[in-house]
C-alpha cells in the first residue's frame, strides 16, 4: 500500500521527483543487467552500479578485494554491454570502493597470542638485559602473556 502511494506521488501532477523515480528504475534494470551478465554471481553482492559518466559505467564495490574481482570480468562485461541497448555507448567501467554501504558484522574480541615458557624466559631474560626502561617494560608486559 505504501508503494502505491509513493508511485503515486512520483508520478503526480507537478512530477517534481519523477526524474528521481526513472533514474531509480534505471539503476535496477542496469543493476539486473549486471547480475544477468557477470560469471561470478557471488560479485553481483558486493558491487552494484550507481552512474553512468558519458561512456563510462560507474561501480561501486565494498573492498578492494571485490573491485579487483570485478576487474577480471570488465573485458567479457564490456564485450557484452554492446548487445544492451541502453548502455551500447559505454567504453569503460570504473570501479570504486565504499566500504560503509554493506552490512557491518559485529567486531569480534581480539584475540592475544599466548607464549610458550620458553619464549616468554626469552623476553624476561632480553629486558633484564636492555637499559631503556620503556622498552624494558614492554617486554616484561609482553612475557607475562605466557600460557598456563
Amino acid at each position: 500500500m505504501a508503494k502505491l502511494a509513493l508511485n503515486h506521488y512520483f508520478t503526480s501532477a507537478d512530477k517534481a521527483l519523477a526524474p528521481l523515480l526513472t533514474k531509480l528504475n534505471k539503476l535496477n534494470q542496469w543493476n539486473q543487467w549486471l547480475k544477468d551478465n557477470v560469471a561470478d554471481k557471488t560479485l553481483t553482492q558486493h558491487c552494484y552500479i550507481v552512474n553512468v559518466d558519458k561512456t563510462v559505467l560507474i561501480v561501486i564495490a565494498d573492498s578492494a578485494h571485490w573491485s579487483t574481482r570485478l576487474k577480471f570480468h570488465i573485458p567479457d562485461l564490456l564485450k557484452k554491454i554492446r548487445h544492451y541497448s541502453e548502455l551500447e555507448n559505454i567504453r569503460g567501467i570504473c570501479c570504486k570502493i565504499h566500504p560503509g554501504h554493506h552490512i557491518k558484522t559485529k567486531n569480534k574480541p581480539r584475540q592475544i597470542a599466548l607464549l610458550s615458557e620458553k619464549t616468554a624466559a626469552t623476553f624476561i631474560d632480553s629486558a633484564q638485559k636492555i637499559t631503556d626502561k620503556s622498552l624494558k617494560k614492554i617486554l616484561e608486559k609482553i612475557a607475562l602473556n605466557k600460557s598456563r
